[in-house]
């Protein structure tokens, strides 16, 4: 289905209070405006989301992590350290369906804007709090960021190559993830709302997100007792599933069946590796990967990487070019996708911004309008 006039989204009529920063939050509470519901974003006077300075990259002077995740929100400048600041979030609140917020557990109950006290102000509220590592255990009350995370739960362990050290994700996965399952969470509830008149209390946090990556991971340990290795471009349970080095670059090929192998060991010109014992199913390949490997490898320093994807994908063999991202941003399948949106701003020209990854009867998010200035919207609130 092609894409429509943009419309309201399904959740028109909703209105959030964001009293987040950083990341999880602020692209939860985006997630939500981008479906349709009106996003009242309480910044810190003279300072605001963090991320407003997270900087370089800026565009026009903006920081570009702020950009990417606060769309379509208003912007009001409160003190929450202040009784008048947190008089003027409560009747916010009290015209609110969502509350999402960021703060260190405990943190907002000190302020009378936890859950027990927000919900006698307004008892349907759907609140959800994000936090670092939730509000039990003995790590309720450290702060942590996503990197912290992902050293913490064993994510850093197992990143990079076997013969390097640990790596960070170049993404924030567990920020972004903590945001999606903040969404699911919310929508969930909000449709429980709609049955039995009755609001929730939500709880995601970062850490609960870095163990829930690492699901099949943390049960194969649990299994076998073995710990999860660095594996570079590979994985543990699939052979050949990795990135080849070619003579203009790396191409990422996964022969993740049999029948791919076959297809796979054909192009290269190597068929009787296929019938090779050592190599006679899946788990014989992983048992003998490096030796598959060696194999392999020396076959595809023949062609360049661009000739092997086309050469593969003729077989239906999943293969790509291992890319940057200034190629993702020229790629004909973005722009056909639509996953880059101009958005005016009155102070970057050219802003474009990346759609959320969804369509609803044939369109992605409703009309967006740009992420606010700080304050931009003090005096106003709702609309």
């Amino acid at each position: 289905m092609t894409d429509q006039q943009p419309r309201q989204g399904p959740l028109h009529g909703i209105r959030v209070v964001d009293l987040t920063r950083n990341l999880a939050g602020p692209y939860c509470t985006m997630a939500l405006a981008d479906l349709g519901a009106e996003v009242l974003k309480v910044e810190a006077p003279g300072i605001g989301d963090d991320t407003r300075h997270w900087q370089p990259p800026t565009w026009n002077g903006e920081s570009v992590t702020f950009l990417s995740a606060n769309r379509s929100k208003r912007s009001v400048c409160i003190d929450l350290n202040t009784a008048d600041g947190q008089n003027s979030a409560r009747r916010h609140i009290e015209q609110a369906d969502v509350v999402v917020e960021s703060f260190r557990p405990g943190s907002l109950d000190r302020r009378g804007l936890g859950y027990a006290d927000v919900v006698k102000l307004n008892p349907a509220i759907v609140y959800c709090s994000i936090s670092a590592y939730g509000a039990n255990g003995p790590k309720s009350d450290l702060p942590g960021y996503d990197p912290v995370i992902q050293a913490d739960t064993g994510i850093m362990s197992m990143t990079g190559h076997p013969d390097g050290p640990p790596a960070r994700l170049g993404i924030g996965a567990v920020d972004l993830g903590t945001a999606l399952w903040a969404t699911i969470g919310i929508q969930g509830a909000l449709l429980e709302r709609s049955r039995t008149g009755k609001g929730s209390y939500i709880e995601s946090s970062l850490f609960d997100t870095g163990v829930w990556w690492l699901s099949y991971h943390l049960m194969g340990h649990l299994a076998t007792g073995t710990t999860p290795a660095r594996q570079g471009t590979g994985t543990p349970f699939i052979a050949p599933y990795e990135a080849y080095r070619t003579r203009t670059g790396d191409v990422l090929v996964a022969g993740a069946n049999d029948r791919l192998f076959v297809e796979l060991t054909d192009e290269l010109g190597v068929p009787e590796v296929a019938h090779d014992p050592r190599f006679a199913g899946n788990g014989l390949r992983v048992e003998h990967k490096a030796e598959l490997r060696e194999l392999l490898a020396p076959h595809f320093l023949n062609d360049d990487a661009e000739n092997w994807e086309r050469r593969l994908r003729a077989r239906a063999i999943p293969v790509s070019a291992v890319r940057t991202v200034a190629d993702l941003a020229l790629d004909p399948q973005l722009h056909a996708q639509g996953m880059l949106r101009d958005l005016p701003h009155s102070s970057i020209p050219g802003l474009q911004v990346v759609d959320m990854p969804i369509r609803l009867n044939g369109t992605r998010a409703q009309p967006m309008t740009p992420p606010p200035r700080l304050g931009e919207h003090n005096g106003h609130g709702f609309s």
